[in-house]
């Protein structure tokens, strides 16, 4: 499998707007790319998804075992596809500073893939040359396969940057970009503004395309690629066979306030028997028909809290879905638009669904942020006490009054979390399901249990 993985010695080096100016590129020249990001993120990924014209997939190896990491790629990459990774954070920054676990550097290794290492060349010259070489020297099992420059002053501090690595390393120099790029994407509280809301972002997407063709040595990063080898078997899968017809139609929330799916958790539930249906909570005023279970994934309620608000019809009629024993999954945006009312930074409080009894209030700084182990209370139906599920945390927003009964346990302290209204289980945790099959074929089969008592022919758990 062709692939190349994109790392960055530090967050904000600007491997996003490289890996996505690389997809673009590549696209332009007629290859199919598949894109691929580390880590808990769904922002990031929006932006190569845009580049590429397809989804892009999670490749997580603390939330996800090897064997599914592995899974991931596998079912994604078609033969002739080239895959293009995006790190996280710096390359070897993972869950905890002894280990490589969660890492860009672990999933380097797990997946054999070939790594250029993304540096900032401001504010030095011969000392680019030790920075990189700390980086290769650190750990001997990746394979580099060059190094790109960012923030570069112009060309001739280029060639002084790259006569410095390459005559004290074996390391290519790829090219570079200059500090000005004509390029930039804003930025709110949870990072990048998602590309959905980016003025323009086709016309973003070829300007760095136009750089990563003009700055970069694309036929060697594609000679890289090409030369990654076989992809490593996972011993293990998790992924049933192609399911038959659908047991279940599953309403997924998807528009600009709530867009925040890994796409393997949506593949799974699909794989398990689920018709994925999407709708827009801000824009259509019923689910649609023959609805039986509703997926209300993250994102940014808070910024559409008066949109959601006046959109009574789609709240009101969630409400008499939760009241008549329908299955509905929420995830932190989809949890806020849970409660009964969210105070957001310009105001409010503005009415929601009412599900939940309490409120959401943006705060103004992060609430929470990093990985979280949970096993189920004896209140989910999801996820029992002795079964573990993994995903992370990422909100800025608290649940004032919280009344339901609590459907987690967290595994590192005796914390509990979400809350449960009859077949109804919201939290602020963003779950891979990947961790734990059995969490997506549960809530398909619950789905597929309510279909059968709207016949009359079962009942719901």
């Amino acid at each position: 499998m062709k692939r190349i993985l994109l790392a960055g010695t530090h967050s904000g080096v600007g491997k996003t707007t490289i890996t996505a100016g690389i997809i673009a590129a590549l696209r332009r020249r007629g290859f199919t790319v598949v894109p691929f990001k580390v880590g808990p993120d769904y922002i990031d990924p929006g932006f190569h998804a845009a580049a590429a014209g397809m989804p892009a997939g999670n490749l997580d190896s603390w939330m996800v075992p090897a064997d599914q990491v592995l899974e991931t790629l596998q079912r994604r990459v078609p033969p002739a596809a080239i895959a293009v990774i995006e790190g996280v954070m710096g390359l070897y920054d993972g869950r905890k500073g002894e280990g490589e676990t969660g890492s860009t550097a672990h999933v380097a290794k797990i997946t054999g893939s070939p790594v250029v290492l993304v540096a900032s060349g401001a504010k030095m010259a011969r000392s680019a040359a030790a920075l990189v070489g700390g980086y290769v020297d650190f750990d001997r099992d990746l394979r580099f396969a060059g190094v790109i420059l960012n923030y570069v002053s112009g060309e001739s501090h280029y060639r002084l940057l790259a006569e410095a690595i390459q005559s004290h390393l074996a390391v290519p120099v790829l090219g570079w970009l200059p500090k000005d790029t004509g390029v930039s994407v804003p930025e709110r509280h949870l990072g990048l503004l998602p590309a959905a809301e980016v003025e323009n972002v086709r016309l973003l997407l070829e300007r760095l395309a136009d750089l990563a063709e003009e700055q970069l040595n694309l036929a060697a990063l594609l000679e890289a690629a090409e030369a990654a080898g076989a992809l490593p078997v996972p011993a293990k899968t998790v992924f049933p066979p192609a399911a038959g017809i659908p047991v279940c139609r599953i309403a997924v929330a998807k528009d600009e306030a709530f867009h925040f799916y890994y796409p393997e958790n949506l593949e799974i539930l699909a794989s398990f028997g689920a018709e994925l249906v999407y709708f827009s909570p801000l824009k259509d005023h019923s689910l649609p028909a023959d609805t039986n279970g509703v997926l209300l994934g993250g994102g940014f309620p808070e910024m559409f809290a008066q949109q959601l608000a006046g959109n009574q019809a789609m709240r009101s009629g969630i409400c008499r879905a939760v009241a008549g024993g329908m299955p509905v999954y929420a995830e932190c945006g989809g949890y806020m638009y849970l409660a009964q009312e969210l105070a957001t930074f310009a105001g409010g409080p503005f009415p929601m669904c009412g599900v939940f009894p309490g409120r959401a209030v943006m705060r103004s700084g992060r609430r929470a942020l990093g990985y979280v182990e949970t096993t189920g209370t004896e209140n989910n139906y999801l996820l029992p006490a002795d079964e573990i599920c993994r995903g992370h945390e990422f909100h800025w927003s608290d649940m004032e009054g919280q009344g339901g009964t609590p459907v987690y346990r967290l595994t590192s302290g005796s914390g509990l979390a979400g809350e449960r209204q009859r077949n109804c289980i919201g939290s602020y945790i963003h779950q891979h399901f990947l961790s734990n099959p059995n969490v997506a074929r549960r809530f398909v089969a619950a789905c597929a249990r309510f279909a059968k008592e709207r016949e009359g022919m079962g009942g719901v758990e």
